[in-house]
């Protein structure tokens, strides 16, 4: 294959309809470059537990965004077969240190990818500020008008999904980038300072209340599936204890241009939903 031919080759988005998945796939689109937009649900059909939907998908293509399967799975396959079809870029979305991530999907991944012949970029968000948008956050807030959570005082960096999203697809058009790319919100928040910028740009009367894990694992329960419990409570154990509690570059460092702060965020979310 040529370097002309291989720059107009497809780049696959595997979790097109998620939250970052589909903004790659726009920013990718509306650069002029091809994409095969992969889920469960599109048109280019792809399964994590079904290898059968796999070489349709990748046949022919140079460079792939990664969203990982929500249960553990063997990915050293996955990435073999890459390679032999002759995927080269990855971009893997991951997450901020992923040794402690809770389920071991994403340190499990880094180990995999790292370990393959496929050039693999791993992208380390802190928390998604969308999840106070349309995510957990907001639909307890939406339902109560509380957030309740047990990471006491604990500060955390949120970061625009759309921030995410366009160092992911500033990579796969060939931006340079180390292999673990960092990256955050421009300040670092605790969730009472968060839930107040959402209650003061959004005009509703809004409260964190601090809890106890117990309490928290109680309340979630009967909805959540015990190893998404256990993970979460891993993860608000590191934000109590202070260990999400500084900024990172990534975002400038690939983009040139700062974070969106979670005002923003919310305020697009405003005039976008009007």
């Amino acid at each position: 294959m040529t370097v002309h031919e291989e720059t107009r080759a497809p780049i696959v988005v595997l979790g097109a309809t998620g939250t970052t998945g589909s903004q790659v796939a726009d920013l990718l689109e509306g650069a002029g470059q091809e994409v095969r937009r992969a889920s469960r649900r599109s048109e280019w059909r792809f399964a994590w537990e079904d290898e059968t939907t796999w070489q349709p998908v990748f046949d022919g293509a140079r460079a792939v965004y990664v969203v990982l399967p929500e249960e553990p799975l063997d990915l050293e396959p996955f990435t073999r077969r890459l390679t032999e079809w002759g995927v080269g870029r990855a971009v893997v979305l991951t997450a901020r240190n992923p040794a402690v991530s809770g389920d071991g999907i994403a340190s499990g991944a880094e180990d995999v990818f790292g370990a393959s012949e496929v050039a693999s970029t791993f992208l380390r968000p802190s928390w998604f500020a969308q999840g106070f948008t349309n995510g957990f956050f907001a639909a307890q807030l939406d339902a109560t008008g509380e957030l309740r959570l047990p990471v006491g005082d604990g500060r955390e960096p949120f970061i625009d999904a759309h921030d995410i999203a366009a160092v992911a697809a500033a990579i796969l058009r060939g931006a340079a980038a180390p292999s673990a790319v960092e990256l955050s919100g421009p300040q670092s928040l605790s969730f009472a300072e968060a839930v107040d910028i959402v209650g003061t740009r959004t005009g509703r009367e809004l409260r964190f209340v601090d809890i106890g894990l117990d309490e928290w694992r109680a309340s979630v329960a009967p909805y959540l599936p015990p190893r998404m419990v256990g993970a979460l409570a891993n993860l608000f154990d590191a934000i109590r204890q202070g260990r999400d509690d500084n900024l990172s570059d990534g975002v400038r460092d690939v983009l040139g241009a700062p974070p969106q702060p979670l005002a923003a965020v919310i305020d697009r979310h405003r005039e976008t939903n009007r």
